[in-house]
C-alpha cells in the first residue's frame, strides 16, 4: 500500500499544478479570491502545502480500505465520493458562507479535490486489488 500511498500524492499534486496553471483554473481562481498572482503563496510554498495534504489524505485513506471490506474499484471510487461530499465540500462551503468568497472558489477547489479522490480511489484499486 505504501506504492499507491506516493503514486496517488505524485498524481494529485501533479494534476492540481495543471488545474491551477493559466491554462485551466488558474486564472478564474485569482478572480474568485480576489488577487493577483503576486498576492498569493508563492508557488514552492502553496505546492508543498498541497503534497503534506494529499499525503495526509492518501495515508488516511490507506487505512480505511485496508480496514474494509471493499473488493473493486467501484466501491472505493463510491468512498471517494462520499469522503468528499461528507467531508471536503461541507467545510469548503462552511468557509466560503463565514469568509464570504466568491462560491467560484467552493467549485473550482471542490471540483480539484474532487477528482483528486477519484484519482486516489483508481490508484489504490491498481495497486491494492489489481484492477
Amino acid at each position: 500500500m505504501t506504492a499507491a500511498i506516493f503514486v496517488s500524492v505524485l498524481l494529485c499534486v501533479g494534476f492540481g499544478i495543471v488545474w491551477y496553471s493559466d491554462f485551466v483554473f488558474g486564472r478564474a481562481w485569482l478572480e474568485a479570491i480576489g488577487k493577483t498572482a503576486d498576492e498569493v503563496e508563492p508557488y514552492v510554498a502553496r505546492h508543498a502545502v498541497s503534497l503534506i495534504g494529499w499525503f495526509a489524505s492518501s495515508f488516511v485513506y490507506a487505512l480505511l480500505i485496508s480496514q474494509s471490506i471493499m473488493s473493486n474499484v467501484q466501491e472505493f471510487l463510491f468512498l471517494s465520493i462520499a469522503l468528499w461530499g461528507a467531508f471536503m465540500m461541507p467545510a469548503k462551503a462552511m468557509s466560503i458562507v463565514h469568509g464570504r468568497f466568491n462560491t467560484k472558489v467552493m467549485w473550482i477547489d471542490g471540483m480539484y479535490h474532487l477528482i483528486g479522490y477519484l484519482i486516489m480511489a483508481l490508484v489504490f484499486g491498481y495497486f491494492v486489488l489489481g484492477q
